[in-house]
């Protein structure tokens, strides 16, 4: 495992390396007697302490890696096969790499068509070199849930809106997507993965009966419901997705040494966070289509300035844990939206599950013969 090949312990610096033969029992001196034990004893202490010293210093020397050189406290890694310790700028392998994404590091020398190196899978976010959680329950292909809805943000904004789609295209648009993603058709499973369903697949499950044009009406009233859920649930993760773009600029501000660690860093665009009218307009306005186009925040008067519109105060009372709080705030909106998802899927489903017996049984009133006497 990589965790394991990268984190091996090493007695001293490294505890994998071969040590000196001892010498041989003909050159040790004779031991000496009990009585004669007590009275050197404190000598004997210290030459042993003398010697594990000796023995450290000699692992630290090594020799290890392809250079056949030192552990100078550089950063190491462990071959799999034969427990030689590497360092990373020789075999060219960075830490962050050899931490987070080698499951198995087989060193050049034991390299061979069978036995390589092995890598966990990267996150599919391009931009991310992080192992994806493979491994988790359920597994996903992503590092992290911000991720994964990050990528389906950025896809989605490569499909054309409904004003500027060809008529003669065959491309979905952002509606027609979004309109399959909240329909019974197309599920998205943990991995980040999207399924449509056939939509005529299995058992019939239209709507009959003296009332079908009222069920029919009922169906349609919530399946516009659940595409405004869909709508304001979009424009929520759009709000996190915003709230993450500024705190991100704030961190590189701080990495670039524009700011300290204790200036506010709000961004006076984060206002309409929560106000979902105010926010949607912000979004199809030419500053929000240019943000979420760029995935990036940056200076609102496009000059380029790393700091310009954040909010400089030391320790701001008024934006006190903006980042947090307005996390929190926005995801429970789409808790709430989700739940009243499931309550009118809850209803569809049980109106046509009614449809469907009724269906069933009039199939089996029409499954008779009749019998004639000859």
């Amino acid at each position: 495992m990589a965790g394991s090949s990268a984190t091996k312990k090493k007695k001293g610096t490294a505890s994998t390396v071969k040590k000196n033969p001892k010498r041989p029992k003909s050159t040790r001196e004779p031991k000496k007697p009990k009585s004669a034990r007590s009275a050197v004893g404190s000598e004997a202490n210290s030459t042993a302490a003398e010697d594990a010293s000796d023995e450290d210093d000699e692992s630290d020397n090594g020799p290890y890696c392809i250079c056949r050189g030192p552990d100078d406290h550089r950063w190491m890694i462990c071959c799999e096969r034969c427990e030689d310790w590497f360092h990373g700028e020789c075999v060219h392998i960075s830490k962050d790499i050899g931490e987070s994404l080698i499951e198995k590091f087989i060193c050049p020398n034991c390299t061979s068509d069978n036995l390589v190196t092995i890598y966990k899978k990267t996150c599919t976010l391009a931009s991310c070199r992080k192992a994806a959680r493979l491994t988790h329950s359920p597994p996903s292909v992503f590092c992290s849930d911000e991720h994964a809805q990050l990528w389906w943000e950025r896809m989605l904004a490569k499909l054309p809106k409904a004003r500027t789609k060809s008529a003669l295209s065959d491309e979905l648009s952002q509606e027609e997507f979004m309109a399959l993603l909240s329909s019974d058709l197309a599920t998205i499973d943990g991995d980040g993965s999207w399924t449509l369903r056939a939509p005529f697949s299995g058992k019939p499950a239209e709507v009959n009966g003296d009332d079908t044009d009222e069920e029919k009406e009922y169906l349609e009233k919530k399946a516009n419901a659940r595409f405004k859920l869909a709508e304001e649930t979009l424009l929520c993760q759009k709000m996190i997705a915003l709230v993450e773009m500024v705190h991100e600029r704030r961190r590189a501000a701080i990495s670039a040494g524009r700011i300290g660690e204790d200036i506010c860093g709000y961004d006076q665009r984060l206002d309409s966070i929560g106000a979902r009218d105010a926010f949607a307009a912000f979004v199809k306005s030419p500053e929000g289509e240019a943000i979420f186009q760029a995935s990036k925040v940056d200076d609102p008067q496009g000059e380029g300035d790393d700091v310009r519109g954040m909010c400089e105060r030391k320790r701001c009372k008024i934006h006190s844990g903006w980042h947090k709080m307005l996390l929190l705030a926005v995801k429970y909106q789409i808790k709430e939206m989700a739940d009243q998802a499931a309550e009118v899927g809850e209803d569809e489903r049980i109106l046509r599950e009614a449809a469907e017996e009724r269906w069933r049984r009039r199939q089996a009133e029409k499954n008779w013969v009749e019998v004639l006497d000859g």
